[in-house]
């Protein structure tokens, strides 16, 4: 028998056993917090900012493994290298042997962009740059700035930004001399110029394509603005919030610690900069076809804004409207033959003359001999018996798509396969629902001038409409005698109860002004030209209690001047209003100004949310013209901030002043597809849900 002791021994041990096992079976251990952390430089071979350097060889030590992004083109050397220069990575360490000489009495940048990041979580250093010189100082002024397209805003990645010395620039520097000072830009277009002597300089951005650290093709594309730049510096004291991240002291995750430390400010900092690329339009004729026995095809290099003319060689004698019937769609001009000889023919000639951009970019005009082969006749499919043979001739009609599609705006559009017959327009049938009853409706057809093959169908539409069209079987022919098929289309208007209209007064421009109306996704929906709006008549902006001043109560007259010593202060003024020249009898007299503002409407609008964008359109092209270094500047652009949400019914009516917000930073936050890496971010958040689960089990 056992003892009372042995009895209880055996228990606390089964207890004790089976504590032990629950505890070793609560879950696997987790490998740790996320690293967030960059790759931090300990030492460099020479130092960082060493003098008197003469060897082309510089290693730099991290305090982790590092690599460097495959990307080796994100890596800027200062001042620009003819050769290459060799950049690796092995272990911690990062080695660059300069093949070029060194320069006298030169500052060295190497920038390496976010080229370097850890081996493990690819956390990027970003920004990271290393100084030596070859003389016996550093030059240690900085510029720094954005670049973002012209035209939408967006930041421009992986530009070469070149600073040249203001004193010296003239228009062709740019073709003729390399960048003395050069960086790159990063994902959210910003850069950073290191190692400059202290001086006056002007900035560029360009794409560099063949790497000669120049601008000399138009196709790099160009950013400028023409301000000098001086350089200085500013020594203040410099105040961030830091978040102890600790792993001991885990509780502290959300506690927030300032740190003052001094800190050098580099101006200037701010330097904005919009890449646009030139528009070149090269003329002349890229390859000429004869897809079939009735087409001559040409393509030219640019959209013609005519039909060019063809002289044929083999019938010289014949009008050209008996020999071929044109068509353009794009860069491309159809040339169906009409001529039943031509036709048969294996080869047919023409001359044509056209326009022609040289090497020079200069246009001339030229005469060629374009000689046109028949393709090899293909077997044709015997038809099975009883199968009806379709007719090469097809019909279609189509509407608007988009933000015009049933509405009052909305189109219809013929559009043929080949070239039509002479025909009457009665045999178009378009008819309109009134009291539910269809009956025949007027319009108007009008063809293309350069798409003959495209015929519009014009009417006025109500809302709240229904219309039906029909091309009756055999009804039109083509050239050939082709009868077409029957073709049949409807479309109706949506109620005006279901639309809604947005009506914009802009302030600060009342000319030029080009506004488009645009989606979520940036797209252009609509454009239209603003127009310019009456403004107030100047007036005299009165004091009203000036009359009061005659009281003799003179605690209400130092009341009234008081007033009359703050209306007077223009810091306080509106920015509509300001000071009048002095007036001898009213010296407390406002003189309002009016405003520079026109307006622009867009109706029926489906419900949603609206963007705006505003070109001024100096050139009157309807459209954004890029710039053109050192003869134009890009047109300039602006984004509404604001979101405008139609709804059903509704005239929504809102004022926009295009230089209350700066242009950089006015583009709506939806709007934006280029946005800062979000890569850090989810790991701090990881990061967080880590310590919440330890916290929960440490309880």
């Amino acid at each position: 028998m056992m003892t009372n002791r042995t009895l209880l021994f055996a228990r606390l041990f089964l207890i004790g056993s089976l504590a032990m096992w629950g505890c070793a079976n609560q879950g696997s251990p987790e490998g740790g917090p996320y690293d967030t952390e960059p790759p931090r430089l300990v030492s460099a071979s020479p130092q960082m900012k060493a003098t008197e350097v003469k060897d082309r060889r510089f290693v730099l030590h991290f305090d982790e493994y590092i690599k460097l992004s495959s990307e080796q083109d994100k890596i800027i050397v200062s001042p620009p290298q003819l050769q290459p220069a060799r950049i690796t990575a092995n272990g911690k360490s990062v080695t660059i042997h300069l093949e070029d000489t060194l320069k006298k009495d030169v500052t060295y940048g190497f920038y390496f962009g976010d080229a370097i990041s850890d081996n493990n979580e690819d956390n990027p250093l970003e920004d990271f740059g290393y100084l030596v010189s070859t003389g016996k100082h550093i030059d240690s002024m900085q510029l720094s700035g954005q670049v973002v397209d012209a035209l939408t805003y967006e930041p421009v990645a992986d530009l070469l930004v070149g600073a040249h010395y203001a004193s010296s620039l003239t228009d062709s520097t740019l073709s003729r001399e390399l960048f003395p000072f050069v960086s790159k830009t990063n994902k959210m277009g910003h850069f950073t110029m290191r190692g400059l002597p202290d001086t006056t300089y002007q900035v560029f951005a360009t794409k560099d394509n063949d790497r000669n650290y120049k601008y000399n093709e138009k196709s790099e594309g160009i950013a400028f603005n023409r301000t000098n730049y001086r350089t200085s510096l500013r020594d203040s004291m410099r105040t961030d919030t830091i978040r102890i991240d600790s792993i001991v002291r885990r509780d502290t995750l959300h506690r927030d610690s300032l740190v003052t430390y001094p800190h050098t400010y580099y101006f200037p900092n701010d330097i904005a900069l919009r890449y646009s690329v030139p528009t070149q339009v090269r003329e002349g004729v890229e390859r000429h076809s004869r897809p079939d026995s009735l087409i001559c095809r040409i393509e030219f290099l640019a959209e013609p804004k005519r039909i060019p003319h063809l002289r044929s060689l083999d019938r010289p004698m014949k009008a050209d409207s008996t020999i071929y019937w044109a068509t353009a769609k794009g860069r491309v001009v159809d040339y169906w033959l009409r001529d039943k000889e031509l036709i048969a023919q294996d080869s047919v000639r023409f001359i044509l003359t056209y326009p022609k951009t040289d090497s020079l970019m200069a246009v001339h005009e030229v005469t060629d001999t374009l000689t046109f082969l028949r393709p090899k006749v293909r077997t044709e499919r015997k038809a099975k018996k009883g199968e009806v043979e379709k007719s090469p001739l097809h019909l279609a009609f189509s509407a608007a798509k988009g933000i015009q599609a049933e509405t009052p705006k909305d189109s219809l559009v013929l559009t043929a396969s080949r070239p039509l017959a002479p025909f009457r327009q009665e045999v178009i049938h378009l008819e309109a629902t009134t009291d539910s009853v269809y009956k025949p409706l007027s319009f108007t057809l009008r063809q293309d001038s350069l798409d003959r093959l495209r015929y519009e169908v014009l009417f006025a539409r109500a809302y709240g409409g229904k219309y039906r069209i029909r091309i009756d079987s055999a009804a039109l022919q083509d050239l050939y005698g082709a009868p077409s098929d029957s073709v049949a289309f409807a479309q109706s208007v949506q109620e005006e109860k279901e639309l809604g209209h947005l009506v914009v007064t802009l302030q600060g421009v009342k000319e030029h002004a080009l506004v488009q109306l645009l989606d979520k996704s940036d797209a252009v929906l609509s454009a239209q030209l603003a127009h310019v709006v009456s403004s107030p008549t100047p007036q005299r902006a009165t004091d009203s209690l000036s009359t009061a001043s005659e009281t003799t109560d003179p605690m209400l007259e130092t009341l009234l001047k008081q007033q009359r010593g703050n209306a007077q202060t223009a810091s306080k003024l509106p920015d509509t209003t300001r000071l009048a020249p002095p007036d001898t009898e009213r010296p407390d007299t406002l003189l309002k100004v009016p405003v520079e503002q026109c307006q622009v409407s867009f109706r029926d609008l489906k419900p949603g949310d609206y963007y705006l964008r505003l070109i001024i359109d100096t050139d009157e092209s309807g459209d954004f013209t890029p710039g053109d270094y050192p003869k134009q500047d890009p047109e300039e652009v602006y984004y509404c901030p604001a979101t405008f949400a139609i709804k059903k019914g509704f005239t929504t009516e809102e004022r926009w002043d295009i230089h209350a917000v700066s242009p950089f930073s006015a583009k709506p936050e939806a709007l934006r597809k280029t946005k800062p890496e979000e890569g850090k971010k989810k790991r701090e958040d990881k990061n967080i849900e880590y310590y919440k689960r330890w916290g929960k089990k440490k309880k």
